[in-house]
């Protein structure tokens, strides 16, 4: 008796329950690569946080002080007087050598000429004397170092957001078009809306000289660099600012930022999509991530830290006390424009009140307890 055997292959029902088996599992999977590489992406950018900060505090060592925000600049020719309407550098260059960027900072000669004098294609370097494109060039690098990893939206390689490129007196002869390096790392300035050389409570404002001993609340609880995103809220640049004078989009806000904004704080614009005046300060002179959830903060000690986006937050502004909402401080020298509480007055809104913990984090020498960040 002869015997037969046959081979047995899927049903269709089989085939379809394996490819829904495998749909389920990838379904499964997918979040937790993704939740991965943002692990890894944030990770690399407190690295470079990090590295920045450690930069800042070389600085220090060095010249005796943390870099300026901002260089407001001055005229020999004329008294020495304060130039107005001008591109001055940034923190960021200012601290390239200790970045491993020497030769970026020696071409570009941050410590000899004005950042406006550079985009004009002068340099004292033979060389590159009279080279727009050459200078063009340099101020566009994009340097890594300076980008978070989760950033999105920049242009081209690491170039800063357009509504951010320089368009003013230096930057007239051939920069128009070039955007200049992205940064995502943002000096914090403190409490105060200031332009000029107007004293701040952070670290970093015009011609700033700030020293690890002026910082009274404790290194390990001031933050000195924080982070802002480019898909929202337009970066920064680590090259330096058009104007230190006015208050407008392309003000210090593109190196430094304050307090008053939430961490996160959307941008606010009008029926027709266009950023509003409140909309500016809200959102491009603060801080923001695309980290879920918060944002990273280096601190003067060197540390990192992640700020959650339910931080502790009020804002004190007494020159302004019965603003709703808040409103930019930007008193330096009334009775109270040192104060980081409300006086205690009968009906006055929030009498007594102290800054919340963002705002207290971000001040050198409130004497006020730093609270929780998280």
């Amino acid at each position: 008796m002869r015997r037969y055997s046959f081979n047995r292959g899927f049903t269709l029902v089989e085939l379809l329950v394996v490819i829904a088996i495998i749909g389920t599992l990838a379904a499964l999977l997918l979040p937790a690569v993704q939740g991965a590489r943002e692990a890894a992406r944030r990770a690399n950018c407190v690295n470079n946080m990090r590295n920045c900060a450690l930069a800042c505090i070389q600085y220090h060592d060095s010249q005796q002080s943390f870099p300026s925000g901002w260089i407001v600049n001055r005229d020999p020719t004329q008294g020495n007087n304060l130039i107005q309407n001008s591109e001055g550098w940034g923190w960021g260059a200012m601290v390239l050598a200790y970045l491993d960027q020497k030769p970026l900072y020696r071409d570009l000669a941050v410590s000899s000429y004005r950042l406006d004098v550079i985009l004009t294609g002068q340099n004292p370097d033979s060389r590159l004397n009279g080279n727009v494109p050459n200078m063009i060039n340099l101020v566009t690098t994009p340097l890594k170092i300076f980008i978070c990893p989760s950033d999105t939206g920049f242009s081209g390689r690491g170039g800063v957001d357009p509504d951010r490129a320089f368009t003013g007196s230096g930057a007239q002869s051939g920069f128009l078009g070039n955007f200049q390096g992205l940064s995502n790392y943002i000096g914090v300035a403190g409490h105060r809306r200031v332009t000029g050389e107007l004293p701040n409570t952070g670290t970093f404002y015009g011609n700033s000289y700030v020293r690890m001993a002026d910082i009274v609340d404790g290194t390990s609880n001031t933050a000195i660099i924080g982070e802002r995103d480019t898909q929202y809220c337009h970066s920064g640049t680590w090259v330096g600012t058009q104007n230190t004078w006015d208050l407008f989009y392309k003000d210090v806000s593109m190196v430094t930022g304050y307090d008053l904004p939430k961490l996160n704080q959307p941008p606010v614009v009008d029926s027709t999509g266009n950023l509003t005046s409140m909309g500016s300060f809200l959102c491009g002179e603060g801080f923001s991530s695309l980290h879920p959830g918060g944002g990273n903060f280096a601190f003067a000690d060197g540390s990192v830290r992640f700020v959650v986006n339910g931080v502790e937050y009020y804002y004190v502004n007494n020159k302004s006390p019965n603003a709703v909402p808040a409103v930019p401080c930007t008193d330096t020298t009334g009775e109270y424009a040192n104060d980081h509480r409300r006086p205690v007055k009968p009906g006055l809104p929030g009498s007594g009140q102290q800054n919340g913990v963002y705002q207290r984090m971000m001040s050198r020498a409130d004497k006020l307890p730093p609270g929780n960040l998280n």
